[in-house]
């Protein structure tokens, strides 16, 4: 039976989710995202990215929870993809400098989620943004890397490694959120952003899963190619128990 509100599919979805283990990334790399979460406390430009998409709200459903889950992610695949000094000396930054713009760059990268071609906006926000804040090579990276988040779309290349990991790292951490996020917070959001009921979710549920299924085969980085599937077939096993309850039959 198809349930009345969006309010009650949140918590029919998060009843399914406590029984479903979290994806293994958040238990096997747990230190990075401590340190993640260390850096994004430490410093005054992920700070300031931090606030103006707190304040700026939701955003198609798009709002300051899953910024932060894709900000905080994408820094931790920074620590994992430059755990090895040699990984440093080759890209020719700190994994702890990059981590910092990964975070600067997952809090802005849907700053502009309700604009036409959300991700060139949002790169345009940031670099105007951070005109002042950062040498304009990082500003320019970041930029880059927030160009470059959509999914199914051809991918921008550039000759320096540091922002092409950059931009995978902030890619395969907002894909991530096509796991459990997507139906524990994404969907519901983005009905309710739009009016959408209940109804009109579960008549289009089986095309939005063939959308999931897809983006499994197009994480980016040595880190998302081994998390990234995991993140979404946790996400598919509560979507699945979920369209099963209140699917149209």
């Amino acid at each position: 039976m198809t349930p009345s509100s969006i309010q009650e599919c949140r918590d029919l979805t998060r009843d399914i989710a406590r029984g479903i283990a979290p994806p293994r990334f958040y238990t096997e790399h747990a230190g990075e995202i401590a340190r993640a979460k260390e850096y994004a406390a430490q410093s005054r430009i992920v700070g300031m990215a931090e606030a103006v998409m707190r304040e700026k709200g939701s955003a198609l459903g798009h709002g300051y929870e899953h910024a932060h889950n894709v900000a905080i992610d994408a820094a931790a695949i920074i620590l994992c993809e430059t755990a090895q000094g040699r990984a440093e000396e080759a890209l020719g930054v700190l994994g702890a400098d990059l981590a910092v713009l990964a975070l600067a760059a997952g809090y802005l990268h849907d700053i502009r989620r309700d604009q036409r071609e959300h991700p060139l906006r949002a790169a345009e926000f940031a670099r105007e943004f951070f005109r002042d804040a950062l040498p304009e090579a990082h500003v320019a990276m970041i930029a880059f890397a927030i160009r470059n988040h959509e999914a199914f779309k051809e991918q921008e290349r550039t000759d320096d490694p540091a922002t092409m990991l950059l931009a995978n790292a902030l890619y395969d951490a907002d894909k991530f959120r096509w796991g459990p996020d997507n139906f524990l917070y994404t969907i519901w959001d983005m009905a309710e952003s739009l009016g959408f009921s209940p109804r009109t979710i579960f008549r289009h549920y089986r095309k939005g899963i063939e959308g999931i299924e897809r983006v499994r085969h197009t994480f980016r980085t040595g880190t998302g190619r081994a998390y990234g599937p995991d993140f979404i077939e946790r996400g598919l096993e509560i979507g699945r128990e979920l369209y099963q309850v209140c699917g149209e039959k």
